[in-house]
């Protein structure tokens, strides 16, 4: 068994001209496994026509009892311009941008929604904890 490691260890090493030189890189620069990587990845996002995350909406502040979306650096509030698109709505969960006519929804957490929480279990059971009296 520690052969065949010892064999796919050597043959990795022989196979990988790529960390010779990575071992004499700049410490402050990618390892060029990860940089080639990362400019594949800008390649398809630029060839599939995808917006960058940067317009994204990532936080959203209440003061002063109103809301703002927080972009840039720069407070928008309801009724202002974001991006070409005006905030209709804003939420703790989500912001309402209407743009050419058509209202969407740009969540800020994709996938988790606040919700109430449900009765606890035990109050209905009838079961008394032990720091209950009779």
């Amino acid at each position: 068994m520690t052969a065949r490691l010892a064999l796919l260890a050597l043959l990795l090493a022989a196979l990988s001209p790529a960390r010779a030189q990575d071992a004499r890189r700049d410490p402050t620069e990618l390892p060029s496994v990860l940089r080639a990587s990362l400019e594949a990845a800008q390649a398809a996002s630029a060839a599939s026509g995808a917006e960058p995350g940067v317009t994204a909406i990532r936080q959203v502040v209440f003061a002063d009892g109103r809301a703002f979306v927080v972009q840039r650096g720069r407070r928008y509030g309801i009724g202002e311009l974001l991006d070409g698109a005006r905030i209709e709505r804003i939420s703790e969960q989500a912001v309402w941008l209407r743009e050419a006519g058509q209202l969407r929804r740009e969540p800020l957490y994709g996938g988790v929604e606040k919700r109430t929480p449900a009765p606890a279990a035990s109050a209905a059971s009838g079961v008394k904890k032990s720091k209950e009296k009779p």
